[in-house]
């Protein structure tokens, strides 16, 4: 007979979230924005994803355990050895603090905390949020309830709730992040929305509810293959050359309108430049954004 470990996996519970990885994260967060690959970082499932407009998001995905009876789902953060277990509140926030850290250096802007059903083909709940509010999720759960936070060894966060407990624990999730599933049911997430997880302020415990109407402009997907293509792999600011995607033939980068749609900028390939996250995300939110507008623009006339 095999001997199990501690955290040995069963053939079932292995399937289970192989089906949730592979169907329902995608699933999910196509209600931000077009997925463009889909990748393993040391052993972290990494999908990226590009909103209809603004800077793409690097999602880490975790999955929740299965609900079973109780119907209180929650992701297990880390799995710590004897030596580096939590004892206290505070190194229960270290050890969630340290793992996401990691994922941040490998690329992660965000995190996806997935619960489905017994099978792994219905989603339970989807939120999405920064990776850097995830210490000040942790930290007002263990505050709440230390006991269920730490879980043993394993820090956890709660996702989906039946008990008053849990209930508690999952509301310090949905004010901190996007519910997928909601957006699923109504409409997409405003861009603001999604710019928002970068920077909620954690000291609104109840933030105000408004209604608005976000306006979006299509985009022929022909132009973004083309400007790609003529990039060939390439920044078109700075030369840099993207990652390799997990297709093993393509090199990452992104499609940029040099005039944005909402000043009346042209879906046309003169309008349009490749550029990598970096450089993307500084034409949207950089300083000196204008300037490189004018430089980009002369670039692709140039070409």
């Amino acid at each position: 007979m095999t001997k199990r470990t501690p955290y040995a996996r069963s053939p079932e519970s292995n399937s289970r979230e192989t089906s949730m990885r592979k169907e329902l994260a995608p699933f999910v967060l196509k209600n931000i924005g077009e997925i463009i690959s889909d990748r393993k970082v040391s052993g972290m499932q990494m999908i990226t994803v590009q909103p209809i407009s603004g800077p793409s998001l690097v999602v880490w995905v975790k999955c929740a355990w299965k609900p079973g009876n109780s119907g209180n789902c929650a992701v297990q953060m880390a799995f710590p050895g004897k030596e580096d277990r939590a004892q206290t509140a505070d190194e229960v926030v270290g050890v969630v603090l340290e793992k996401t850290k990691r994922a941040n250096d490998r690329g992660a802007t965000h995190i996806l905390l997935l619960a489905a059903d017994n099978d792994g083909h219905k989603p339970l709940a989807a939120y999405i949020l920064s990776v850097n509010q995830v210490g000040s999720v942790v930290k007002e759960a263990v505050a709440v309830d230390e006991s269920l936070t730490r879980n043993g060894a394993s820090p956890s966060i709660y996702i989906t709730a039946k008990g008053d407990r849990q209930i508690e624990l999952v509301n310090i999730v949905k004010k901190y992040s996007i519910d997928l599933l909601k957006s699923s049911e109504n409409q997409l997430p405003s861009t603001d929305a999604i710019n928002d997880l970068n920077a909620y302020p954690p000291g609104i415990s109840e933030p105000e509810k408004i209604s608005r109407m976000s306006p979006s402009y299509s985009r022929d997907p022909k132009i973004r293959s083309f400007v790609i293509k003529r990039a060939k792999g390439r920044c078109e600011y700075c030369g840099e050359q993207g990652f390799l995607m997990s297709d093993g033939q393509n090199y990452y980068l992104e499609a940029h309108h040099i005039i944005a749609l909402a000043d009346e900028g042209e879906d046309t390939v003169e309008n349009v430049i490749a550029l990598c996250p970096k450089h993307h995300r500084e034409a949207h939110f950089g300083a000196n954004k204008e300037k490189l507008e004018v430089e980009m623009a002369k670039l692709i006339k140039q070409n």
